[in-house]
This record gives structure tokens, sequence and C-alpha cells, in this order.
């Protein structure tokens, strides 16, 4: 089944067969990096009265060095005692809303699969993960009813915004890592659009192939590139422009832009 969406066809987008993008392990493994609040779901148990019905909480997570979501969690929640009698569960993270933005147009990943107690040799660890994120839980960590769970992800459920969306396996979301761009993504989106329209503009016109544009702004970076939305007289369009190699910081990134800016403007004056 398609997951495109029955929705008026978007302009031309100018991303050629050769410009690398993120895939949807990774864009996964970037949102859940960036996630510390979450929604999971466990299997009502038979003293509800609505026994196997899906039961959602509100639960704060933090996520090891392979994607996988630690909880602290109670002995005394329900959500704890749902676990101890079935498995089976998920867990919703998204994106932090902005105001005014459309909540529907956020990325979001649902990881699904078993959870388990944390036991042994591994607690120090899962207690150092979870501590570095939420450093407030030091004050009830060592109570007697609270330990340490694991979710594995056997499949994770992505969707990064409308007509974005698809199915990754957990092995493939493992072996992805987080983009090393994604903290500072929005600084370098706010600086190129505010101090380098001009630049933005001779991408478009000579590297995108949208000779006619009149306006480009950057909405998306990451390690293998960066998107734009284009306007021109034609109508408005979408184009990916790749780096040269893959980045992982603020300033490699400038290093790049710079030259490419270069490269742009000797195509327009020749």
């Amino acid at each position: 089944m398609s997951s495109d969406h029955a929705r008026p066809a978007p302009g031309p987008r100018h991303t050629g067969p050769d410009v690398p993008a993120l895939s949807h392990a990774e864009r996964s493994r970037t949102l859940v990096a960036q996630a510390q609040v979450g929604t999971l779901c466990t299997i009502a148990g038979d003293h509800t009265g609505v026994a196997g019905t899906p039961y959602g909480s509100l639960v704060t997570v933090a996520f090891d060095g392979e994607g996988r979501p630690l909880l602290l969690l109670s002995s005394l929640a329900e959500h704890t005692q749902n676990l101890t009698a079935r498995a089976e569960a998920s867990l919703l993270v998204a994106e932090a809303l902005t105001p005014g933005a459309d909540p529907l147009a956020l990325g979001r990943a649902t990881l699904l699969g078993r959870v388990a107690r944390v036991d042994g040799g591994e607690v120090a660890a899962a207690r150092d993960t979870f501590l570095a994120a939420h450093p407030s839980a030091s004050y009830y960590v060592d109570f007697k009813d609270f330990g340490f769970w694991r979710l594995e992800p056997v499949s994770v459920r992505y969707i990064g915004g409308f007509g974005r969306m698809s199915w990754v396996p957990g092995e493939d979301y493992r072996r992805a890592s987080p983009d090393p761009l994604a903290p500072a993504a929005a600084g370098i989106l706010a600086h190129m659009n505010q101090d380098h329209a001009d630049a933005l503009l001779a991408y478009a016109r000579a590297l995108a192939g949208v000779p006619e544009a009149t306006k480009a702004t950057m909405t998306a970076v990451d390690r293998y590139g960066f998107e734009m939305s284009v306007e021109a007289p034609d109508g408005p369009s979408a184009a990916r422009l790749a780096f040269p190699a893959p980045l992982s910081t603020p300033d490699e990134v400038r290093k790049a832009m710079v030259a490419m800016v270069k490269d742009a403007r000797s195509r327009l004056a020749g």
C-alpha cells in the first residue's frame, strides 16, 4: 500500500539520483536522540475490566548507544504492572511543538517491541545514561519501588510529517546513527536565511537547476546536504544539494557552503 497521501502534486523537486539523504532509520535515530518524553503504550490487565486494551501513559525516557529506550519506572505504576504481566509495548516520541506549528507536520517515531527489567551489571550503565538526560531523577532514582526497564525495538514506525513515512526494521534502526548536525541545524538555518539570502539564491540558480529563481529559503540541513524551498515565476519547487562529503560539525558546514557559493557564482558569471 502506498504511503503517499492523495494530495495535489507538489512543484518539481530538483534532486538528482546521486544526491544522498538521511535514511528513515537515520531520521528515527536522530529524532529519538533529542527526545526526553514519550507515550508508553502497554497492555491493560484483567483488573481493569478491559483486559487487552492498549493503555497509554506519559513517561520520561533516555536512549542508550543503540537507540534503545530506557525507562525509570515505579512498581506502583499501572504501566509497570502491565509490563510485568505482558512485555509487549510501544513508545511514541515526537519532535517538540513550536508555537503556530501544525502538530501533524512534526516528525515522530513509534518503537515497538518487548520491555524487560534491567538487572545485574547493566544497571549502572542504565543509571548513568538516564541521569545524564534527567538529572532531576536523582531525587527518586534510589527509591526501592523504582527500577530501570528497557525496550528492545523490533520495528519502528517513522513519520516525518505529511507524505514521509515507513516501517523501519529494528536491526536497521540499531545500526543507524543520529545525524551529528541535528543539535546545530536550527542555528545553521537561521544564519543562512537571515544573513546569506544571496548565497541561497546563487545555489538555487546555479547548482539546483532553477535559473529563474527569485528567492530561496533553506529548510533543512543534515550530514549529507541541505534542502531549499525555491520560488520562481513558474511556481515553487524544492531542491536538495549534496555536500562534497558527509559532515559532522557546523564549521565543516560553513567551509563547504563557502566553497559551494564560490562555485555557484563562478558558474553564474561564466
